[in-house]
Parts: structure tokens; sequence; C-alpha cells
């Protein structure tokens, strides 16, 4: 996977090299395009730009709370490190489940925060374990795990469906092929997430990235939170004051991901958490 990631980064080192054109025998002027002055720049100025206008908000769409069993985070933590990290608002996607649905919802409007019922689901196909995707902007539990059917069932609650942590190394989702020898894969999963913090070499998001641009989907960006220090550490930037003018937003592509790498701490404490030797009150 390493070496794969190196080749593709070369390929855009490549790509992105500036052209010369002679001017006089003595002078060579150099040419860049608006794009590459702009990809020069260090991306936290013009994340800075755009965060400092109030009509803009930072979203975490991948959290976990204590109800995912590889997760400790309780419904209040949630909130108060969602404050901390200045977000707008936050998707709660645990593992199959949406128990933590009721008390969010209660607890964000109370903060004024926005909340985004949402599920991360095993999926599989003749019984065969493909990898997780994400549900978001559900409202319901989805109980299928066959991806034909979880699509079906998503689609039936105008659910907005992403492939999360697809190029992570242990974690790929297998099941693109499946997807695509019926059709262009946007036609059942319209988006990928293209930064998810708890990836192991920030490779895997450039090339979630690539994918996403290649065939047209739609991108989210959430920090896969299981531990309460996790909280914000990815995330989109969009102009929205509701969630369904996030999810307009989103699927308008008006949207900017960005965000950290959580490092290898997280996943040791989510060990922790299925040993139950690891808890909420643990951290601050």
């Amino acid at each position: 996977m390493i070496w794969w990631c190196v080749l593709v980064i070369k390929k855009k080192a490549i790509k992105k090299s500036t052209t010369t054109v002679k001017a006089n025998s003595k002078f060579k002027v150099v040419v860049k395009s608006k794009k590459q002055v702009l990809a020069n720049k260090p991306f936290s100025i013009l994340n800075k730009k755009i965060t400092s206008k109030p009509e803009f908000g930072k979203f975490d769409l991948h959290i976990h709370s204590k109800f995912s069993p590889c997760a400790v985070i309780e419904p209040e933590t949630i909130v108060r490190k969602a404050k901390e990290a200045g977000l707008r608002g936050f998707a709660i996607t645990d593992h199959n489940t949406i128990r933590a649905w009721p008390e969010l919802t209660k607890l964000a409007k109370e903060n004024d925060l926005i909340f985004v019922p949402g599920q991360e689901i095993d999926v599989t196909f003749n019984g065969k374990k493909l990898g997780h995707l994400l549900a978001l902007f559900t409202y319901d539990k989805i109980t299928s795990s066959d991806i034909y059917e979880v699509v079906d069932e998503a689609r039936s609650q105008s659910a907005l469906l992403s492939l999360p942590h697809m190029f992570d190394s242990g974690r790929y989702f297998k099941g693109i092929d499946i997807l695509m020898s019926n059709g262009p894969l946007s036609r059942y999963v319209p988006a990928v997430e293209t930064f998810n913090s708890r990836v192991l070499t920030s490779c895997a998001n450039d090339l979630a990235k690539d994918f996403a641009h290649k065939h047209g989907l739609l991108q989210t960006a959430g920090s896969d939170a299981h531990m309460p220090y996790e909280i914000g550490n990815g995330y989109v930037i969009a102009k929205a004051e509701t969630e369904l003018e996030l999810l307009r937003e989103i699927k308008l592509g008006r949207v900017v991901v960005n965000g950290q790498l959580s490092g290898i701490g997280p996943r040791i404490h989510t060990l922790g958490a299925y040993l139950n030797i690891v808890k909420d009150k643990m951290f601050k």
C-alpha cells in the first residue's frame, strides 16, 4: 500500500509541474495557472478565510457513541466536545444501531447544534462481508445487510450513502466491482468520504479524493471518532443552518473537506473499548 501511495504522489507531482516559456535568449518565464497558485497556498489560510465567515460552519459527519461496541463516548460528551471543537453540527454513525439518536437529538437542539442522524452499516453480498457504508440523513434504522437492499432502504429514506475510509489499510471496501458491474457507482453510492481522521496515512485520503473526482462522486468527511478527543478532527465546511441545507450543499458539491489525522493512539484505545477496559470518564 505504501509503495502505491508513493507512486501516486510522484505522478501528481509530475502533472503539477510548472511549464516554462522561452521569452528571449536570456530569460525564461514561468507560467502558473490560477489553480496551481491556489494549490501552493497552505490550506490553513484558505480554511481560515472560509470559516471566518459566520454563515459557514464545520460539520463532523462520522462520530461513534458508546452504543458502538468499539466506542466509549457518552452523548453529553459528544455535544461538549463538538462545541469545544467549534463544530456547527455533527452526525452520529454508530455501527448498525440508532440507539443514540433520541438523546442526541434533544441535546443538540438545546446546544444550538445541527444533528445529522446516521449509521455505519456492515454490508454483505451473497453472505460475504464487503465492508462498511455510511448512511447519512437517515430517519429510521436500516435493517438490511445485503448491499443492494441497503441501497434500496437508503433511497426510501432519501438518505445519502457514502463510502468511508475506502483506501485505509485493513478497512477497504470490497464491493466496488460488484456495484460497478451494474452501472456507474454513483447510481448506488453517490458519495465518498474523502477525509477520515483515522486512516493510517494521508495517502489513503488522497486516493479517496482522486477516486471521487474520477467517478464524479460527492464528498463527505469526518473524524470517525470513537474516543472523545477525536471529535472534530475531520469535517466538511459548508454554508448551512439546517440539516436539509447541509444535505443540499453536499449534493451540489459546495463543501470543503479538511481535518487532521488522529494517529495510532485512538486505535489502541478502541481495542481497550472492545475489552471493556477503556471508559469515557478516562478522557477530559
